[in-house]
Formats: C-alpha cells, structure tokens, sequence
C-alpha cells in the first residue's frame, strides 16, 4: 500500500458527535455511531463538502482506548452545539493512504497497514489521524476515503 506524505500548513477544526471507544469494541461501536450521524447530524450539514472522521485523545497508541469524533470542518471560533465536540487537527506532516472500494474491507485494509505492515508505524504521532470523505461520494454509496495518519 502507498504512502503520500504532505504537510498540513494549518490546523482544523472538526465539529460533531464523539464516541470514545477501544479496539475490542470499535467493531461494534463505530458502525451504529456512523449509522446515527448519517441519520441524524449529516442532513444539517447541507453546505458540507467533506465529512471527518478523526481519532483523538489516544490513550497509549493503537491498541488503547481513543476518541472517534465525526463531523465537518468549521470556523475556529464557531460554537459547539450541545451534544457535539470541538476536535482540532493540527498542523504538521502526515501520511496519506488511499481506501478505496468495499467500505469495511477497504479502511480495515488500510488500517491494518498502517498498525502491522507500514515501515514509519513507530513515527506515529497519536494526537489526531483522520478519514476525510466527500459528501457527494458517500450520497452515491462509493468509498473514496482519505486515510490521514500524523507523523512526529
């Protein structure tokens, strides 16, 4: 699997609903929280081109409890609306995969390359890694995500 490595030059914000969960659960987890922000949060956000999903507040690393926020970028000043959470996503260098094609066996893929097979996994930074989907894309049901995982 091919690795991009860029530099994000600023820091964004993503609002929306967060799950904290572990690597046991996120199996069971992170398909129903997908399933309630697609029914309940993304029909608000008509104007969103990109929907993030971003994983925060990492306990240890990959194998410890973390945070999944999924939302929309938005004005640093904007305010939270109860129930939601701001998350940032700072500057800096990060990796980019791309997954493509069936969406649980694509980002599982990825993913898993990214923990076993990867040759930078130690460089792991563990402060905000993120999908990035476009809206459009997912109204047509195809999985084009960008897989953004930072780098120390």
């Amino acid at each position: 699997m091919h690795a991009e490595y860029l530099k994000q030059d600023e820091d964004l914000v993503i609002i929306g609903p967060a799950l904290r969960t572990s690597p046991e659960q996120a199996g069971q987890d992170i398909p129903h929280f997908w399933q309630r922000f697609m029914r309940e949060h993304l029909p608000a956000r008509k104007d969103a081109r990109d929907v993030y999903a971003v994983y925060c507040d990492y306990e240890s690393d990959h194998r410890g409890p973390y945070t999944l926020v999924i939302g929309t970028r938005a004005p640093a000043e904007a305010p939270v609306p109860d129930g939601l959470r701001r998350v940032v996503i700072p500057r800096g260098e990060y990796a980019r995969f791309m997954a493509r094609g069936d969406p649980a066996r694509a980002l599982w893929a990825t993913w898993a390359h990214v923990w076993e097979a990867w040759e930078r996994r130690a460089e792991r930074r563990y402060v905000a890694d993120f999908e990035r989907y476009e809206v459009a894309a997912m109204a047509r049901g195809v999985l084009e995500a960008e897989v953004l995982v930072g780098l120390s």
